[in-house]
């Protein structure tokens, strides 16, 4: 059995915000690029997908009052210091009746097997003041020699019946790819193209299967529904164009994979690719709502790619432990659509009649602990102390030492009341082993789910050594010797 992982390559240049394209008179074009391995008659190719952003485009009006907009691409594959081949094109927008609207094409390059690096630059062709560029790898193999190979997956946002001449049909198709591999709430398809090469001629039939898996926190992979299976006939090449329903894939980070197996359905090869999704109706963020986009209207429209970012960090306190890894793929993401319909959720979340009103009262909240826990290391609400108190808000009681002769500055904060885990008289003991302003660590927490450390007090006054705690094992110790100005540990304890 041979078991081959592959993973397309993905390159986004740099992307900026904006309205439309007449709003900013110089700015890096946002172009997408995905890379896809298929096999021609000829060959091995690499299909490069070109998504680009229109709202990072310079748009000019036409004499008729529509719109226009253009992006200028330079690509070129190089193998050690040798340029293999390279192409120069100039994608144009159709006439628009409003700025902004999205590029999309497709090319195809003939390439030999090897490790190659493709260069990409691009240039808004309207106003050509900057440059966005990037490098990738590209490994292309011959597929051929293998039996029942299996191209890279290409991962489709829509498909419908054509005939016409484009560089985006094929087989009576026109398959649009999928920008930055992300399915956002109201995309319940996920369409796929992929092909099988090298089928035995003994073989008049085989198996071909899909499904969806997530990664766990244990670092390993977990099906999330039963895999599909089509019993496929067997041809030189077979296409194949598959879809499948998640309108309740509940929002994350996930593996569309596909298998071929034999007729005795033992497995002979597998072959991988990353999404995201976004769904808040799956998630129950939205109760009651739809799996609609995020209004046309709404307050987050306005906002920066700075100021995006910025709340999205902001959040991190207070999402669901099942949004973390969804977090992080959106903050890692370019696409502002997908950050805004993830703050939109999170803020729906929290007051689903007025989310506005729930944006602006956390970032103010935000705002004044980013300024009061500022340590020159990340935002204030990164920080241990601001984290806490975003999370949990504000303590009942904070004990600050600064003078203790044998430890470092250290805080002890006491919740009463603690609804967050219903526990009562929750204490977090934070502390400056570095003595640099602002920079307390969290050391120790009663609270369920957060950092427990029952060495907590000797690592406090580690400087004593190990001769100063309390018993007669160090290993078992979980205190120090009771010393006159050692009182972290009556602070922690008293009620």
């Amino acid at each position: 059995m041979a078991l081959r992982f592959i993973w397309s390559t993905l390159v986004v240049l740099a992307l900026s915000g904006g309205a439309n394209g007449q709003s900013a008179p110089s700015r890096m074009p946002g172009v997408h690029a995905d890379v896809v391995r298929f096999q021609g008659p000829d060959g091995p190719y690499a299909e490069v997908h070109f998504f680009v952003d229109g709202t990072t485009l310079t748009a000019v009006p036409t004499p008729d009052g529509q719109w226009r907009s253009a992006v200028d691409l330079l690509l070129y594959f190089a193998r050690a210091d040798s340029v293999i081949t390279w192409d120069h094109l100039v994608l144009h927008s159709p006439v628009m009746d409003k700025p902004g609207q999205h590029l999309l094409d497709v090319r195809r390059y003939q390439l030999p097997s090897g490790s190659y690096r493709m260069h990409l630059e691009a240039f808004d062709a309207l106003q050509p003041k900057d440059t966005a560029q990037s490098d990738i790898p590209v490994d292309v193999e011959d597929f051929r020699p293998a039996p029942f190979s299996l191209s890279d997956i290409l991962l489709l946002s829509a498909v419908t019946s054509s005939q016409q001449d484009h560089p985006l049909v094929r087989n009576g198709y026109l398959m649009e790819p999928l920008p930055h591999r992300y399915y956002g709430s109201g995309q319940d398809m996920l369409y796929f193209y992929q092909e099988v090469y090298g089928i035995p001629e003994a073989s008049s039939s085989y198996q071909f299967h899909y499904y969806v898996e997530t990664g766990t926190k244990e670092g390993e992979f977990r099906r999330v529904q039963q895999a599909i299976a089509k019993k496929r006939k067997t041809r030189p090449v077979d296409p194949v164009l598959l879809q499948m329903d998640i309108r309740h894939l509940p929002s994350g980070n996930y593996a569309l994979v596909t298998e071929v197996r034999d007729s005795l359905l033992q497995l002979v090869r597998q072959t991988k690719a990353l999404f995201q999704r976004s769904n808040p109706a799956a998630d129950g963020l939205i109760s009651g709502a739809p799996a609609t986009a995020m209004p046309v209207d709404s307050f987050l429209i306005d906002l920066t790619h700075e100021e995006i970012t910025y709340t999205l960090r902001a959040t991190a306190p207070r999402v669901l432990d099942k949004e973390v890894d969804l977090l992080n793929a959106t903050l890692r993401n370019p696409d502002p659509v997908a950050k805004r319909h993830f703050l939109y959720a999170f803020f729906s979340r929290l007051d689903s009649r007025d989310p506005m009103g729930a944006y602006e009262t956390y970032m103010q909240v935000a705002r004044l602990v980013d300024e009061q826990y500022k340590s020159g290391f990340g935002y204030g609400f990164e920080s241990d102390r601001g984290h806490v108190l975003m999370k949990y808000g504000r303590p009942n009681d904070i004990i600050d030492v600064e003078d203790e002769p044998h430890a470092p500055p250290y805080q002890i904060w006491a919740y009463d009341e603690f609804p967050y885990t219903g526990q009562r008289n929750v204490k977090f003991l934070f502390y400056n082993p570095s003595l640099a302003p602002g920079q307390y660590l969290l050391l120790h927490s009663t609270a369920r789910n957060e950092r427990q450390n029952p060495r907590g007090e000797i690592d406090l006054y580690s400087r004593l050594g190990g001769n100063e705690i309390r018993g007669v094992n160090p290993q078992d110790a979980t205190g120090v010797a009771d010393q006159y100005f050692r009182m972290a540990r009556k602070y922690f304890e008293d009620n």
